[in-house]
């Protein structure tokens, strides 16, 4: 049989004798399989309404092999269509894999081959399979940083011109096996990004599961080589999340395959993703103090507001100085020296708030590109006559530079001085 392109996209056409042979090979697999199944009826045979779970039934037989829910009348409805006369039978994910998989079937076109022997009905199938260039599958292997310290990739199919995800999670395990979690997903497009609702079967149900949100500019986004974006949901430790995603695209299925379950992360990946996870964990607060565990520190941290001068010292000599403010109503900090900008900070309360600690980047005419400094925090309180600390750093010269620093420090009407 000469080689076809057939539909990969969410629906599957196919004619009133394909269907009909397909209906019935299902209905004759399920009666050799259950001996006298089919004389309780259709309600009964195909799994739904008032039916007995414990009973045989297809429902129960292709729930075995999807990883989503499974209709019990879907099947029956396609039968009362072929009944009405329709001329044409369009079948759905999962079902448009499934029904050919319960009959061994790896796909469509094996069953075109196996079954129909009418030349006329197998060509008129073909035809109806045929597809535009712009309904084939996408591939793809994302990666997020994972509940346990790791990257975490997952093969990712884009169908039907982008309107419909399936993403495959692989948590490996310790045997050499992974252990996967499916997430099927609908694809809106919205000015230049794409928003991906995502759905997962639980308890015999699909369940909402989270979002997505990709950058794919203006174009189209199958010419994109990485696609880039976030993510939200539920992580498998039942805490909510937030991730920066990456995916990589895949030159085929094959290649998706093989790149989601090789143990090499690449470290143009790895850099872009490690540490970049927002956890929230399961927790409704009935005060302040309960928001985290960092909250009995607070009012140490409300405190860090105000006017710093530093000084920065490497065996006696001073090398540089760095002024910089923190607003007493946003905590947003910025030089006072218009010549320095702060592109990205930090302030961190460590050792159960009894130190303090500045990141910053920045660029302009500061000594320092890159810059962390440690000191106690005792002083916010005790107004401490002299402020000392350590700092570590790369300065304009690309150098690494530490030692101590001399802090003047002033809040609302107090002046500290080193």
């Amino acid at each position: 049989m000469e080689s076809v392109n057939f539909d990969e996209s969410t629906t599957l056409s196919l004619t009133a004798h394909s269907f009909e042979l397909l209906l019935n090979a299902v209905l004759d697999r399920f009666s050799s399989k259950y001996e006298g199944a089919t004389r309780y009826g259709l309600s009964q045979i195909f799994g739904f309404g008032n039916y007995n779970e414990s009973l045989p039934n297809l429902k129960s037989e292709l729930q075995q092999n999807a990883a989503t829910f499974i209709n019990g009348k879907y099947l029956y409805d396609k039968k009362r269509e072929l009944q009405s006369g329709k001329p044409y039978i369009k079948l759905t994910r999962p079902y448009k894999h499934l029904l050919f998989a319960y009959l061994g079937y790896n796909d469509v076109i094996s069953f075109i081959d196996d079954r129909i022997s009418d030349p006329e009905e197998k060509q008129k199938q073909l035809n109806l399979l045929s597809i535009n260039q712009k309904d084939e599958p996408f591939y793809y292997v994302s990666y997020h940083y994972g509940e346990y310290r790791e990257i975490v990739k997952a093969q990712v199919i884009v169908r039907d011109n982008w309107k419909t995800v399936e993403y495959k999670y692989l948590y490996p395990q310790s045997d050499g096996s992974s252990k996967e979690f499916v997430y099927i997903g609908n694809i809106k497009k919205r000015a230049d990004a794409l928003h991906i609702q995502t759905k997962t079967l639980m308890d015999g149900k699909m369940v909402e599961s989270g979002e997505n949100i990709l950058y794919v500019g203006y174009g189209d986004p199958g010419s994109s080589k990485f696609i880039l974006g976030v993510f939200s949901a539920f992580d498998i430790n039942n805490r909510l999340i937030a991730c920066k995603i990456i995916h990589e695209k895949a030159d085929s299925k094959e290649d998706m395959i093989a790149l989601s379950k090789a143990k090499k992360i690449p470290a143009y990946i790895v850099q872009e993703i490690r540490n970049q996870r927002i956890e929230n964990d399961i927790n409704i607060p009935n005060n302040k103090l309960e928001i985290s565990k960092k909250s009995p520190y607070y009012h140490t941290y409300e405190k860090v507001t105000g006017k710093y001068k530093f000084a920065f010292y490497e065996n006696d000599d001073e090398i540089g100085t760095l002024d910089i403010s923190i607003d007493p109503n946003s905590y947003k900090i910025k030089s006072s020296d218009p010549g320095i900008l702060i592109n990205k900070d930090e302030i961190d309360l460590l050792q159960n708030g009894s130190v303090l600690h500045f990141s910053f980047q920045m660029t302009g005419l500061s000594s320092f590109t890159q810059l962390q400094i440690f000191v106690k925090t005792y002083y916010l309180n005790d107004h401490a006559k002299k402020i000392k600390g350590v700092y570590s750093g790369i300065d304009l010269e690309n150098r690494l530079r530490s030692g101590k620093v001399m802090i003047n420090y002033k809040s609302e009407g107090t002046t500290t001085t080193a």
